[in-house]
């Protein structure tokens, strides 16, 4: 029996509007990585840590940061880690917002499952019911084009404003001004400025590609 045109095009719609949420989240993990830290850190125009640390010990520490937020470990990974001079690597504000930060990350991942599972279930209902044709191919063309636009208004908003978009992301995400440290800080001599900057160029070219 198939479906009504209305519940049909319902299908499509929620398969749409979880293709971006899919897509995101698959180039947050892509880039989230080793191998972009390396890449990064060893760019001639990446700025030197006015601090001491050296180009292997930031790539060290970040690592071990990334790795924290990706794998959902305990926070005593990072509250662990050392700087040359034997003192902690990370203060308890810094540990506190890397916590926030993990935990936005994995509410991405885990919405994303529940998306692509969305979609999954979109597909086989309409498979099922011999009606895959239009509303696939309209879901998946609708998909993109939401992912498109969001990305053009990032991408906008990035090139006119960076300090507008960087501030207006963390005020979303992150309570108060939990997010903001002293220059001193371990997460601002491994992650200045132009981290995040190359990072979300990067999860945004992804994306269009």
């Amino acid at each position: 029996m198939m479906l009504s045109k209305p519940v049909a095009r319902l299908i499509q719609w929620v398969a749409a509007l979880a293709i971006p949420i899919c897509l995101i989240a698959l180039n947050f993990s892509l880039v989230t990585g080793a191998s972009f830290l390396h890449w990064e850190y060893r760019r001639p125009s990446f700025p030197a840590d006015s601090f001491g640390l050296t180009t292997e010990e930031r790539i060290g520490l970040a690592e071990v940061a990334f790795d924290y937020v990706t794998s959902g470990a305990e926070l005593s990974l990072l509250a662990d880690l050392r700087l040359p001079d034997g003192a902690p690597a990370f203060n308890p504000r810094e540990l506190s917002h890397m916590a926030d930060v993990q935990r936005v990350y994995q509410g991405l991942m885990v919405a994303s499952l529940i998306a692509a599972g969305l979609v999954l279930a979109g597909v086989t209902i309409l498979g099922m019911r011999g009606q895959a044709q239009p509303y696939l191919p309209n879901a998946m063309v609708s998909g993109s084009l939401i992912t498109l636009g969001l990305l053009f208004v990032i991408g906008v908003t990035m090139a006119l404003s960076w300090n507008a978009f960087f501030t207006g992301f963390h005020r979303v995400f992150f309570e108060g001004d939990t997010w903001l440290f002293e220059y001193s800080d371990t997460l601002i001599r491994m992650f200045p400025v132009r981290f995040f900057m190359d990072y979300a160029a990067l999860v945004v070219g992804l994306l269009v590609a």
